[in-house]
């Protein structure tokens, strides 16, 4: 049986004939907390990009899962040791909604002793041990038990592995040794059941001189937050797992028979095919639909239509407790239809993207224009334009004055995209490069916050008449939208997995972000010639090591003018104003729904990715 690729012990590995140097090295959990939030995000993504053909069939094997887990470390700064550990993740992060929403009583955690908890005596095999009411083994154990998991210590490991074989348990998360991981779920073939861990480092047993609980779970690399989160719980008020069947309908949209399905239900004749086509074999008439539904279907978050149903479902809920005739007027099809179309406008603008963008990959595959050429591709994004306001014509049940107003908020959202665009493509072309930090956030919030707010106001209008109870959903898209933008620019300088690009793909294609603007307001004039100068020359470079010394240089005078840091604090700002026009939203429901978005899109933690 094959072991499972996510925990085998590197040197077996080199045994069996691996012969990547990073098997060679010992399996360590990575020491700094951001560059650990960083490989958990790069996996998430990595993982949803496998939605619609589920895991590659290299992936199964220690060797393709090792092949993946590199570039995430390589690009996020951790060195050669972290691989495992980052192997371990992307199944976790694979696992992770399976098991945070399976049924009370049928799932497991193992737990370890606090390690600021004083040492067991020998042959103690009792419950994990705390050290105080503040302890965090405490609060997990709290989350787990008022969710309805089982709780065991790490040291029943193996037992617990039976048990989940012989079904007494429909999932197990781990908070163990590395060690211990390799000793209970090494026998497991990869993704074969749902099992996920958490490694962390053992510390000296006993209360550490200083820093307390704390600082001891920070020592041993025990996020606690990252806990709760695979155990289905966002924070001290939030249940994620509220929002899972949400996220899951959101995605269940994309599916080929999905969109085949909503294609013949709403009378469109055939926008979307029933059944995949055969790639290599496409019909001149049906080439066009056929090439845009595959593409609906290769993956993403599908956050955009998740909003939009969310938005609806909590209106409706908030609005019928202030009246006594409860329910909505619109059809569920219609409101899922229009999730769809969200959607299909967002796929529109990444093919067009991409090409204006020249990149190559999207979620994990050659784009459109790449595989299909620039003309083909063209039409395809047109076609998809086409098809969204097809679909929002096409919705069932809805007043003419309601239609209407969808096709004004999608339109303006269009209109005010494509000024963005164009406003990125001019800067990108233009002799002149200077650019100040207005401008670039001016760009950001046409770019960026329109589909934020069209996705959330699409859901609100279907739910009845935009009222001032909602709040100011306009402000709240424009600053998550903008904090969501420069995040993706601090990100960018880690590179992005999933569409293939390296570490600062955004300075190597020559496109205007806030970063660059934030260097060039504190650069000298020289340094800043200089910044140009190496932006274009690693954009020519053809050897990797002239493109690193470039890059290299260029992050120099990044951190020079303070870019990271202050790109992040700019951050922390744009949630802190979208935060605020939340608490102008008099809908409760609603006001939950914007701030598990705003958690999702900006992180309070936005300050760990400065200068990394």
């Amino acid at each position: 049986m094959q072991r499972s690729a996510a925990l085998r012990r590197p040197d077996a590995a080199v045994r069996s004939g691996g012969d990547s140097a990073v098997a060679r090295q010992s399996l360590a959990c990575p020491g700094a907390k951001p560059l650990r939030e960083r490989l958990r995000a790069m996996a998430a993504d990595l993982v949803a990009g496998w939605k619609a053909d589920g895991v590659p069939a290299m992936v199964r094997a220690a060797s393709g899962l090792r092949g993946l887990a590199e570039p995430l470390v390589r690009r996020a700064g951790g060195g050669p040791e972290h691989v495992g550990w980052t192997m371990v993740t992307i199944v976790s992060e694979y696992w992770r909604e399976r098991i945070a929403s399976g049924p009370q009583g049928r799932r497991l955690i193992l737990l370890p002793d606090c390690p600021a908890a004083e040492p067991r005596q020998p042959g103690d095999d009792g419950p994990p041990r705390t050290c105080g009411p503040s302890c965090g083994i405490a609060t997990i154990w709290a989350a787990a038990r008022d969710s309805g998991w089982a709780v065991e210590p790490t040291a029943r490991a193996v037992a617990a592995i039976g048990s989940l074989v012989t079904g007494q348990y429909d999932g197990v998360l781990g908070v163990a040794r590395l060690a211990d991981l390799e000793k209970a779920f090494g026998m497991l073939p990869a993704f074969s059941l749902p099992v996920a861990a958490v490694p962390y480092e053992p510390v000296s047993p006993g209360r550490p001189s200083d820093g307390g609980c704390a600082a001891a779970t920070a020592a041993a690399a025990i996020d606690v937050e990252w806990v709760l989160g695979l155990l289905g719980v966002a924070g001290p008020s939030v249940p994620v797992g509220d929002y899972l069947p949400l996220l899951r309908e959101a995605a269940g949209l994309f599916s080929t028979s999905a969109l085949g399905e909503l294609s013949a239900r709403l009378r469109l004749d055939g926008l979307f095919p029933e059944r995949a086509a055969d790639a290599d074999r496409l019909e001149p008439l049906d080439a066009t639909a056929a090439v845009a539904a595959e593409f609906l279907t290769r993956g993403g978050k599908f956050l955009r239509p998740f909003i939009t149903l969310a938005a609806f479902d909590a209106v409706v809920a908030d609005r019928d407790r202030q009246r006594d005739d409860a329910g909505a007027t619109v059809p569920r099809d219609a409101v899922r239809a229009a999730a769809v179309a969200i959607e299909v406008f967002h796929k529109a603008s990444l093919v067009h993207d991409d090409i204006e963008d020249a990149d190559r990959m999207r979620y994990g595959r050659p784009t459109v224009h790449v595989e299909r050429g620039v003309p083909a591709a063209i039409n395809v994004g047109d076609y998809l334009v086409g098809a969204g306001y097809r679909i929002i014509a096409g919705l069932p049940g809805i007043s003419g004055d309601c239609g209407r107003d969808l096709v004004a908020i999608l339109s303006d959202a269009h209109v005010r995209l494509a000024r963005g665009q164009g406003a990125e493509l001019w800067w990108r072309d233009a002799a002149d490069k200077r650019l100040s930090p207005a401008e670039a956030l001016a760009i950001y919030g046409l770019k960026t916050s329109p589909a934020f707010e069209a996705a959330v106001t699409i859901g609100v209008r279907l739910a009845g008449p935009l009222g001032a109870d909602v709040g100011p959903v306009d402000r709240y898209a424009l600053h998550v939208g903008t904090g969501f933008q420069i995040l993706n620019d601090l990100k960018d300088w880690a590179g992005d997995l999933e569409n293939d690009r390296d570490a600062a793909g955004d300075l190597l294609g020559g496109r205007p972000t806030l970063m660059w603007a934030l260097a060039l307001e504190r650069l000298a004039a020289a340094d800043a010639d200089r910044l140009a100068e190496l932006g274009r020359a690693a954009a020519a470079a053809a050897a990797p090591d002239e493109v690193a010394a470039a890059l290299a240089e260029a992050r120099g005078l990044y951190e020079q003018a303070e870019v990271f840091s202050r790109a992040a604090a700019i951050v922390a700002e744009q949630r802190a104003r979208a935060a605020a026009a939340v608490a102008a939203c008099r809908l409760p429901r609603l006001r939950e729904v914007l701030e598990f978005l705003l958690d999702l899109a900006v992180p309070e933690d936005a300050a760990a990715w400065a200068g990394r």
